[in-house]
């Protein structure tokens, strides 16, 4: 199977979703940004956006080459006593709406993101391994997790007895949301899930955003790597303003690339037009004519260098691709 490892669900509550969005996520420019971009209407916003984003994701990958992307979900901040911590909370994609989207659309592959710091963590965890999740999404400095913490160690157990990777934003800054600690993002703190056997998916190849003074953590990736067979990195994200200079670069490393999954950072736009010194002016306004994004961002790594063996690696990393039987229902929150 070729699959997408990094596309996001996004959701406001629309329709009953159980999603929700933080008034101050809503006025930022991300937000209204991908708003616009995506031609998202307020009586969508209203009734059904969040059904509409997930149909629409299903309806690019069918078109893309891919076989399936995996949907992401997304979680809060938790406070002290285990419940959710709105004001510094920025959107919540709960897993039960991941489940749902994925038994709607037999293209997207649940990716729920659970916090183990919210009360019900590993009743949680332990629901959506039995519902088929093939991974767990974290974005740490958004979510207030420090993936270091010896208290996730029973959560990181779970996971590595079925197996189950953990897909993690960590070495670089985030821009789409707002960071709650810079501090989580620091590839160190990944010692811990690897040493408890939890397979980990760096996501980006934890390359630096330009200009964000973020140290280059990309050496110590390396020796990760050779210290832990079961570290990947994720080549999601790196075609656009914040980190484009990177992707050729990886494309060029032999040593990342044998530990490279595709993804698409759906929906960040990913375009051509910075690789035109590269690709030419003819190749890359071909790729820019591509109108579906996952098609396009597809066309434009494999015009990189990336070999189609990081479309095909998921199979090694997320063991639960061999068993595709869709959830049951259920009670998730």
């Amino acid at each position: 199977m070729k699959v997408d490892v990094h596309a996001h669900l996004a959701g406001v509550g629309a329709g009953g979703s159980g999603c929700w969005l933080s008034p101050a996520f809503a006025r930022r420019w991300t937000f209204r940004f991908l708003r616009r971009w995506l031609g998202v209407t307020d009586v969508q916003m209203r009734a059904t956006a969040d059904a509409d984003w997930a149909a629409a994701l299903a309806e690019r990958v069918r078109g893309s080459g891919l076989d399936a992307a995996v949907a992401l979900g997304f979680d809060g901040v938790y406070a002290a006593d285990g419940t959710l911590d709105q004001a510094r909370s920025q959107m919540v994609v709960p897993p039960a709406w991941v489940f749902e989207v994925c038994r709607r659309h037999p293209e997207l592959l649940p990716g729920p993101a659970v916090n183990p710091h919210r009360r019900d963590a590993l009743e949680v965890l332990d629901e959506c391994i039995a519902r088929g999740a093939v991974l767990v999404k974290w974005l740490p400095s958004a979510m207030g997790i420090d993936p270091s913490d010896p208290r996730i160690r029973p959560f990181y157990r779970r996971m590595a007895d079925a197996g189950l990777p953990l897909l993690v934003h960590s070495g670089g800054s985030e821009r789409t949301f707002a960071e709650v600690d810079s501090r989580l993002k620091d590839l160190r703190l990944l010692e811990l899930p690897l040493a408890e056997g939890v397979p980990v998916v760096v996501a980006h190849a934890g390359v630096p955003v330009l200009l964000s003074g973020d140290e280059d953590q990309r050496p110590l990736l390396r020796a990760m790597l050779r210290r832990h067979r079961h570290l990947w990195v994720d080549n999601s994200g790196i075609a656009n303003p914040s980190r484009f200079p990177h992707l050729p670069t990886l494309a060029e490393d032999a040593e990342m690339l044998e530990r490279t999954l595709y993804g698409s950072d759906y929906p960040v736009p990913s375009n051509a037009v910075w690789y035109v010194h590269r690709l030419g002016p003819v190749r890359v306004a071909t790729l820019e004519r591509e109108r579906n994004p996952l098609r396009r961002d597809v066309e434009l790594k494999r015009a990189l260098g990336f070999p189609d063996a990081t479309l095909t690696r998921a199979s090694e990393v997320l063991p639960t691709l061999s068993r595709l039987a869709r959830p049951a229902d259920g009670d998730l929150p």
